[in-house]
């Protein structure tokens, strides 16, 4: 089962080491992971229009609630002692938490478009754009007016940058994220030989690390004209046909997937840096040979899970971001020392993407409630609350104070390892998902354009033809 085959059951997934997807994981940073319940929840489930006469008001809030099998969990106690603190601090008002269903995605828009929607939940920045597009979300300056203390500089900037539309609303405040990283194994990289990877490493330097630790079974490395072809027991890297783990290597090529004004990926994704990057990452498979091809990583993961597989040493290197360490620290064999991580090496610049989880306002909410929903977002993103983010370990506090100060917490559960992605933010970009209402079909079409290239296809004609997909997306905006 791959990255994206994963149910939505996390934590429970991650504790059995289970690989676990991107939007999941973000999700229940919030607490809206899939549950148990029947799709029709959401609709079932709209605000009232006014305050109550006694100046009560009651927020439905998709979130800071746990399956059934989580319950006493680190992740519940947060959610249950927030909640707590809040509601004793603001008697006034009620937040009713919900559970989200299976379909959040879809669902969400067809409630809010009926006007039967939350008031506030925690929406995945990749498929953010379509309802920013739509004017489905409530610009947030018209909450935080209410609430001057609720001030958009304790957010990273580069993290805030996502929420920002094109007519200069921000639309959402950010609750957790992560940026893409490598994560590597010390102990495969000291027994090779090899000098483990630091900040400002380059392509090279990530290629020549990868034949040095792509091992046969007689310990030769890819490197050596002896190499045994049909017995390679240690691969130097694991790249993925997905484009969340590739797409920011075009952008430290220097190059870019769709044009600024998002018209058009002609000129784009078909640029020699676009190109440049796709080859290069393709012959870490095609010609070097380092990294698995696709139906041999389906093999070795359909045998064992993926972050099981990497403790176990079947793999050096491989990207993603904060949510993998909870999967991995509950591998089985997992001990600290085969666990690191490293900001993405660059080429022409340095680069990467960041995926994130914020909270929303749905476009309808009463003026009534404005100043309640600021207040509850922010307690939920002030210290205190976004502590606790070091403490469950699913994703960065998007609280850059919060962040920065687990770094030597020793109740941050990744204490040395988060630097590592506190020091990345600083070149992180916002998913085109959050930017671009038509990427989550875009994204497929890079999926599949990918796949086929690994499987030997040329790229300059997979790029034609995924050209074509893209502007005939774009064109529907």
């Amino acid at each position: 089962m791959n990255e994206n085959q994963m149910p939505s059951g996390f934590p429970a997934a991650a504790a059995r080491g289970a690989s676990v997807n991107r939007r999941t994981l973000l999700r229940w940073g919030f607490g809206a992971a899939a549950a148990v319940t029947a799709a029709p929840l959401l609709a079932a489930c709209g605000s009232d229009d006014e305050a109550a006469a006694d100046g009560e008001v009651t927020l439905k809030v998709v979130g800071f609630q746990v399956p059934p099998e989580e319950k006493g969990s680190e992740l519940d106690k947060a959610y249950q002692k927030f909640l707590a603190d809040f509601q004793a601090q603001n008697p006034k008002i009620k937040i009713q938490p919900i559970q989200a269903p299976p379909n959040f995605d879809t669902q969400i828009i067809v409630d809010l478009a009926s006007g039967s929607a939350p008031d506030l939940w925690s929406q995945d920045a990749s498929s953010l754009a379509p309802l920013i597009q739509r004017k489905l979300l409530l610009d947030m300056r018209k909450v935080t007016a209410k609430l001057p203390s609720l001030s958009t500089d304790r957010f990273f900037p580069q993290v805030l940058e996502i929420h920002k539309g094109e007519d200069g609303g921000i639309y959402g405040l950010p609750n957790d994220f992560t940026p893409m990283v490598v994560y590597y194994n010390p102990t495969l990289f000291t027994k090779a030989g090899v000098p483990v990877p630091q900040a400002g490493w380059s392509w090279d330097d990530q290629l020549a690390a990868a034949q040095k630790l792509t091992l046969d079974n007689k310990g030769r490395n890819r490197l050596d004209p002896a190499f045994d072809e049909g017995n390679v027991v240690q691969w130097g890297y694991r790249l993925s046909q997905y484009a969340y783990q590739w797409v920011y290597r075009i952008w430290q090529n220097g190059g870019d997937v769709i044009s600024p004004d998002k018209k058009t990926a002609n000129g784009f994704l078909d640029a020699p840096a676009a190109i440049d990057a796709i080859q290069w990452y393709a012959d870490l498979v095609l010609k070097h040979k380092v990294a698995p091809s696709p139906s041999t990583l389906e093999k070795l993961t359909n045998a064992s899970d993926a972050s099981a597989l990497f403790v176990q040493g079947k793999f050096a290197m491989f990207d993603s971001g904060h949510w993998s360490l909870v999967g991995l620290t509950g591998a089985k064999g997992y001990s600290p020392e085969k666990v690191a991580v490293v900001p993405q090496p660059k080429r022409a610049t340095e680069a990467t993407a960041l995926y994130e989880s914020s909270f929303v306002l749905r476009h309808d909410l009463p003026a009534a409630k404005y100043k309640a929903a600021a207040q509850f977002i922010e307690a939920a993103t002030s210290r205190g609350y976004q502590d606790t983010k070091a403490i469950t370990g699913i994703a960065l506090a998007a609280n850059s104070e919060s962040a920065k100060a687990s770094l030597g917490s020793d109740q941050a559960k990744f204490a040395e390892l988060d630097k590592v992605f506190v020091d990345a933010t600083a070149s992180g970009r916002p998913p085109y998902g959050s930017k671009i209402g038509a990427y989550p079909t875009i994204e497929k079409a890079l999926d599949g354009m990918m796949e086929q290239i690994l499987r030997g296809a040329p790229v300059r004609d997979q790029v034609s033809k995924t050209i074509t997909a893209i502007n005939r997306e774009l064109a529907k905006r």
